[in-house]
């Protein structure tokens, strides 16, 4: 999706974050445009979702299930925690899109991309682009844990048959 998001979108920058399980913590899956400093500082780096304190637009958007559009960073500074404003800075965030990637009112993750090299305006339209990029995402992300699901089953199969062929 990353690769695609790189080819046909005009963004700087993009990047797919995805929670776990217990949806406890919310992790760098996948991106573009970042340098390999950046890429190893997202990697790196969990958002707590499940701390009342965190105030960041990327578990804003996971818990609210809301879209994100921030033109100006120092716009939103006083509604970041000091951690979320450190790492936008890091980042060399200026102006940014977050939307949740959801199925069926469950938030998988979040899409987040920004323009902080062209400087080109973000607009209500390209939010609502992504907004169809993360629905379509949320399908595949479904489709793939039930894919891998299949195949473990099909696994337990195989070995309990085998098994009960050796007793026989």
């Amino acid at each position: 999706v990353v690769g695609i998001m790189e080819k046909r979108l005009d963004f700087d920058r993009g990047m797919i974050m995805l929670a776990d399980r217990p949806r406890a913590l919310l992790s760098y899956s996948a991106g573009y445009g970042h340098t390999p400093e950046i890429e190893t500082l997202l990697k790196r780096t969990d958002f707590h979702l499940n701390n009342p304190e965190s105030t960041g637009v990327f578990v804003k958007a996971m818990r609210e299930q809301q879209p994100f559009l921030v033109n100006d960073i120092s716009e939103i500074e006083s509604m970041l925690s000091p951690r979320s404003l450190e790492y936008a800075r890091r980042l060399g965030t200026q102006s940014m899109i977050c939307v949740p990637i959801v199925y069926e009112r469950d938030s998988l993750g979040i899409l987040a991309v920004d323009n902080s090299m062209s400087k080109r305006q973000l607009r209500q339209s390209d939010m609502s682009l992504l907004m169809g990029v993360a629905s379509q995402l949320a399908v595949s992300i479904i489709n793939a844990l039930a894919f891998e699901k299949t195949r473990s089953s099909e696994k337990q199969y195989r070995e309990l048959v085998e098994t009960a062929n050796s007793l026989i």
